[in-house]
């Protein structure tokens, strides 16, 4: 057997206690309170604040904010005051100007009228005078919601480059037309308005001298037969326009598919969109647009002209039933 020897284990001293007290609270947990070291919290404390530099700074910082919110907006609103407005640049060529003269001055745009005018131009029709025509019109229909304007090829005349234009009063599914002709000028580029003057249609008309016998344009006579129906809405006005003889579609055939595509698209405006001249000169290719709240169509017709009536109508595939 082995021998046992017994060491004799002296009891662990006690670690000499901490300074401060120890006190207990209600459910008898111990803490021990601490007394501060006032020379090592001085040693770790802030720095001294300099209030005079916190309020500088503060007082720096206001200045760049209110700042900030004074130039913002000018960056938000884009550009410059330098861009301008396109519509008052000069004219580039010669439609361009009569355009200008014409739509601003039957669109309630006197001002911009006038300066497409050349520094001593005297119009026989002043941007008072479209205007009045507007207005005239405006009564007539009960208000003007929108002014179209189409112009034709410019014309080299002894006066200047002539323009045609026709000015579309519009109200809602009814529209009236005038025609007018702009002389402008061209001057290194420039172009300005001169006169402006609407067809006389007086000198159309035939005197008694010259018997009751006259040329009648069969382009107008088709012209004014679709504008009737399609522009004006104007069925009774297109059967006046129809020879005794005539075959096809009928100006009242044509109003009801109107009507019922009209029904179908919510408020529509009917447009001529194109008439040109097919085989001879008494027959002519025809383009419709209708332009509805919720959709634009265009169609296609053919009408066959006879002295100064319309003799046949056809075609109108997906508007006019067979």
């Amino acid at each position: 057997m082995g021998l046992f020897r017994r060491v004799a284990r002296g009891v662990r001293p006690k670690r000499p206690a901490a300074g401060g007290s120890t006190v207990h609270d209600a459910s008898g947990k111990r803490y021990r309170v601490v007394p501060v070291d006032e020379a090592e919290a001085a040693q770790f404390a802030d720095p001294p604040r300099k209030w005079a530099r916190v309020g500088a700074m503060a007082g720096s910082w206001a200045v760049v904010l209110a700042l900030g919110a004074w130039v913002a907006p000018g960056f938000a609103a884009g550009g410059s005051d330098e861009e301008g407005d396109s519509r008052d640049e000069p004219a580039s060529t010669a439609n361009n100007a009569a355009w200008r003269y014409l739509r601003y001055g039957s669109n309630e745009d006197a001002d911009r009228a006038e300066a497409s005018l050349c520094d001593d131009a005297s119009p026989e029709l002043t941007p008072a005078d479209l205007d009045t025509i507007r207005q005239a019109y405006a009564d007539e229909l009960g208000g003007i919601t929108r002014v179209d304007l189409e112009t034709g090829d410019p014309v080299q005349s002894s006066d200047g480059i002539m323009v045609a234009g026709t000015v579309s009063y519009i109200y809602q599914g009814t529209q009236r037309h005038e025609d007018f002709v702009v002389t402008v000028q061209e001057n290194d580029g420039s172009f300005c308005v001169s006169n402006a003057t609407q067809p006389d249609d007086e000198a159309d008309q035939p005197s008694a001298s010259e018997g009751t016998e006259s040329a009648v344009d069969p382009k107008t006579v088709a012209a004014d037969f679709l504008r009737a129906v399609v522009v004006e809405r104007n069925p009774q006005a297109a059967i006046a326009m129809q020879c005794d003889s005539y075959s096809g579609i009928t100006a009242q055939d044509l109003d009801a598919a109107i009507a019922d595509w009209t029904a179908t698209n919510g408020a529509t405006t009917g447009y001529l969109n194109s008439l040109d001249s097919a085989e001879g000169p008494m027959v002519f290719e025809a383009e419709i647009k209708l332009d509805g709240d919720l959709k634009i169509e265009t169609f296609a017709f053919q009408l066959a002209v006879q002295g100064d009536c319309v003799e046949s109508l056809e075609g109108g595939d997906g508007l006019v039933k067979a």
